[in-house]
């Protein structure tokens, strides 16, 4: 690469110099990749012999430095399988997404801090993103993480007290109390007609050990039915044992009190 060097904004790689050069690295690895993969599709996994090639498709994966097209070949089943297909294409197996989790990552933590369209100005701006990114994908991204980390969720339970008071006096002694501090607030709408149309509880929290990160969490009061374990879950996740003191700060609200109870 030969580049000007008379002016100081002529050293290095620009920003648009810096975003070509990572997409088309991405792409030449990706496809690279993809190519590897295929190599060990070709044969049947039933009889092991190699599978002739029906035609080609194409896939394309969107990831955080451009999207690129992968050739997709759909291979025949010369041993009929239990879903009955008589072809396949086994790419689809490793880009069972069309976006990869890192983009998909970047996207739903950008979108919980600020609004999807500073979220897609952001991107656009440090990133070789594809020009496809847009409000309407970064919103069903951040949706889509939402379910599967509610997915992850236990079930709810009246109570998440375990073992008895004798057990817990054997365990190792717990670090110093865990806080949390937890706030209810109204959010209306802005197209509401009366006071009672278009509004909503919400309830957030935020759990501060002595040592370590804090963590925040939030639901919508009268739409959450797991309440108490997205609680616990927290507590749990920075390290608090059944013998460990945890203080509540709340305000006079009985759904927030309630909560904690």
């Amino acid at each position: 690469m030969t580049k000007q060097h008379e002016r100081l904004e002529q050293l290095g790689l620009s920003l648009a110099e810096g975003k070509q050069l990572l997409r088309e690295v991405q792409g030449r690895v990706v496809r690279q990749q993809a190519t590897a993969f295929l190599v060990g599709q070709t044969a049947c996994p039933t009889c092991g012999r190699e599978r002739s090639i029906k035609d080609h498709k194409t896939l394309g994966l969107r990831t955080l430095f451009g999207k690129i097209s992968l050739d997709s070949p759909r291979v025949r089943q010369c041993c009929r399988q239990a879903d009955g297909s008589a072809s396949i294409s086994p790419l689809t197996k490793l880009v069972s997404e069309r976006s990869t989790p890192e983009l998909q990552y970047l996207e739903a933590r950008w979108a919980s801090l600020v609004s999807y369209g500073l979220t897609v100005r952001v991107l656009h701006d440090f990133l070789p993103v594809d020009e496809e990114l847009n409000i309407s994908t970064v919103r069903r991204t951040t949706l889509d993480v939402a379910r599967r980390c509610e997915a992850e969720l236990g079930p709810e339970q009246p109570m998440f007290i375990e073992s008895c008071q004798a057990e817990w006096e054997e365990l190792p002694r717990p670090d110093l109390p865990l806080t949390v501090g937890l706030d209810c607030g109204y959010v209306h709408s802005s197209q509401q007609r009366s006071r009672k149309d278009g509004w909503f509880e919400v309830i957030a929290g935020k759990s501060m050990p002595t040592d370590g990160p804090t963590k925040c969490f939030g639901f919508v009061q009268t739409y959450d039915t797991k309440p108490k374990r997205r609680l616990f879950e927290v507590l749990r996740s920075q390290g608090m044992q059944p013998n460990q003191q945890v203080t509540f700060l709340t305000d006079g609200g009985e759904d927030v009190r309630d909560l904690p109870l």
